[in-house]
């Protein structure tokens, strides 16, 4: 008689993957309630109240993607479009703040959810060799001064995990956020050592799902290239890559449905 309560290892996966991709969903989302009152606000500008609803409309597309996914390779379209939220919130913040708008960037390597970021910094992971990743302005700080960066961990088998050290069924989910940069951006940040390699992104593994060729700007990524063999070697971001194969996450996404 089969035993209904086990899950097979693909249910495990699933279960995994969705949960970062709907913390991530509902960071977003709180994220852009916090602002709901200021946007009211007699003397905001209009171009502050267009990148708020950019970041409203992103948030509520992603949750409808989410709703819909059903395969590991589904959570590639939602955290593209999370970071698009993200973007238009650092935006809006400035705005508000009488700042100029930020430079259309990468977001940070370290946590997505950080927003874009603002300068590359040479970092080394524990036991890694050097290269150049993409930070925001606190987490670049903190590297500069010596201490760990905040990264961004992720569950396996029931233990935190940086998420680029976790395994392949998260590929698609934390290469979405980059996939927007001239393809394998993230690829290209995790290879040399075996950084990444769990996610499917080291690499072996250019030249697959985020691939392209790249031209070493950061853009806003065209439509992801057609595949290539790991880059021309030009130093620029975008040069293959792969999202993994794991992880779908489906689900109900909406948790401010009441926007």
């Amino acid at each position: 008689m089969p035993f209904f309560g086990h899950k097979t290892r693909h249910e495990r996966e699933w279960e995994e993957a969705r949960s970062a991709a709907q913390d991530d969903l509902v960071a977003l989302g709180e994220d852009i309630r916090s602002l709901d009152v200021d946007i009211q606000m007699a003397n905001v500008s209009a171009d502050a109240k267009q990148r708020y609803e950019q970041a409203l409309e992103a948030y509520q597309r992603a949750s409808q993607i989410f709703d819909e996914a059903k395969r590991p390779e589904d959570l590639a379209p939602v955290s593209e479009t999370l970071e698009e939220g993200r973007y238009a919130m650092a935006a809006t913040k400035a705005l508000l703040a009488g700042q100029p708008i930020p430079e259309r960037r990468p977001p940070c390597f370290f946590d997505p959810r950080h927003g874009p970021s603002t300068e590359d910094i040479e970092w080394a992971p524990p036991g890694g060799t050097p290269r150049r990743v993409p930070v925001c302005a606190a987490d670049a700080i903190r590297v500069k001064e010596g201490f760990a960066p905040h990264s961004r961990r992720v569950m396996v088998n029931g233990r935190p995990t940086d998420y680029w050290n976790a395994p392949a069924h998260y590929g698609p989910w934390a290469g979405g956020y980059f996939g927007g940069f001239g393809g394998g951006l993230l690829s290209s940040l995790l290879m040399g050592s075996a950084l990444g390699a769990g996610l499917g992104l080291g690499a072996e593994a250019v030249g697959g799902l985020f691939g392209g060729d790249g031209d070493g700007g950061w853009g806003d990524g065209g439509d992801g290239g057609d595949g290539g063999d790991g880059g021309d070697g030009d130093g620029g971001w975008g040069d293959g890559g792969d999202g993994g194969d794991g992880g779908d996450f489906g689900g109900d996404g909406g948790d401010f449905g009441g926007f």
